[in-house]
């Protein structure tokens, strides 16, 4: 790879007034900042399958609502984000509507969410954030999302820039900006680039799916989104899982022996705690205090609304455009195992 200030980035397109199912297909063209993480295992959300066939064009059978209202507070963000960071570094930033390529790896692109003039004369990056305040632990220390890091460690590289910086607003309050500074590093750089070239040339180019690498659930979810339409019900012939199918039957025996030790102690509980509820009658609460030790115990009626099936049908036959207005089908599959002798 370069290790030299010689290469300028390629301009790919415009971005002024594109649209946005317009900038999706340029994004298709090659692996961008928000791809690195995945490509790297470190994304929490997407899984190199889906990365996959985002490139390739496949287009899922079970559509993920993108329009979610982090998402769009993220967008709408962007420029407040990018304001108060120039507020509390003194830095200009600015915007520059072009998606970038890297002139040796055409297969990197960058849109890059802002440039910033730094003070020693160069240019720096600028990665602007919004995120739940639940979620603030994950910079504590001076830490940064690996997945974020991922990104602009892309970007850099794309545009030969050696400085960038990540600002997050959790809240509508100064102090609740986390501002890192992330500088090159060319070994890190060199690994992610064969990293993304894999993924490009030997997956994506060559129409061969990467395998599961990500967490169950994750997997799962990818699976759904792109095969529940094309549900076949005739069965099919495993091969090539003998030990898989020994090894699940032998861990489900152990769980359901472990489900059933959970219940009888549950039983026993509840025999000990049965006089204690009775003894307390209708008050919803009560303590105890045996030796050093105090015993609280609650027992505090919980209120659930919901609707039976019959009243959903009496609903959809009665009121028809209530029903359409507000209720809502989703779809999934349920993961059933038997094992038995032949």
């Amino acid at each position: 790879m370069t290790t030299t200030a010689t290469y300028k980035p390629n301009v790919l397109c415009s971005t002024a007034g594109m649209s946005e199912q317009e900038w999706l297909r340029w994004r298709t063209t090659g692996i961008g900042g928000s791809d690195a993480g995945t490509i790297l295992g470190a994304n929490p959300y997407k899984t190199k399958r889906e990365l996959y066939y985002e490139k390739r064009g496949v287009q899922p059978v079970k559509e993920k609502d993108e329009d979610t209202l982090p998402l769009r507070w993220g967008k709408a963000l962007e420029q407040t984000v990018a304001e108060e960071f120039s507020i509390q570094t003194g830095l200009r930033v600015y915007e520059v509507k072009q998606m970038f390529q890297h002139p040796e790896y055409p297969f990197m692109v960058a849109n890059v969410d802002r440039f910033i003039d730094l003070p020693d004369g160069t240019v720096g990056i600028l990665e602007c954030k919004t995120s739940n305040p639940n979620s603030k632990f994950k910079w504590d220390d001076g830490g940064v999302p690996f997945h974020y890091e991922c990104q602009v460690r892309h970007y850099m590289s794309v545009m030969n820039i050696d400085t960038a910086y990540i600002a997050c607003l959790f809240e509508n309050s100064s102090d609740t900006m986390a501002i890192r500074k992330i500088e090159r590093d060319l070994a890190f750089e060199a690994q992610l680039i064969e990293a993304e070239q894999d993924f490009w040339e030997n997956y994506v180019m060559k129409g061969i799916e990467p395998p599961f690498v990500e967490t169950p659930e994750l997997c799962f979810s990818t699976i759904d989104k792109y095969v529940q339409a094309q549900l076949n019900k005739k069965p099919f012939t495993i091969t090539g899982f003998d030990e898989s199918l020994a090894r699940i039957a032998e861990l489900r025996a152990e769980k359901k022996h472990l489900e059933d030790e959970q219940k009888a102690i549950q039983n026993q509980i509840d025999s000990l705690v049965l006089p204690i509820i009775d003894a307390m009658g209708s008050n919803t609460s009560g303590t105890a205090t045996v030796g050093s030790t105090r015993y609280g115990i609650s027992y505090k009626p919980m209120e659930r609304t919901g609707i039976n099936k019959d009243n959903l049908k009496r609903l959809k036959i009665g009121y028809p455009d209530v029903y359409d207005q507000f209720v809502t089908t989703t779809s999934s599959r349920r993961l059933n195992f038997k094992s038995t002798s032949v």
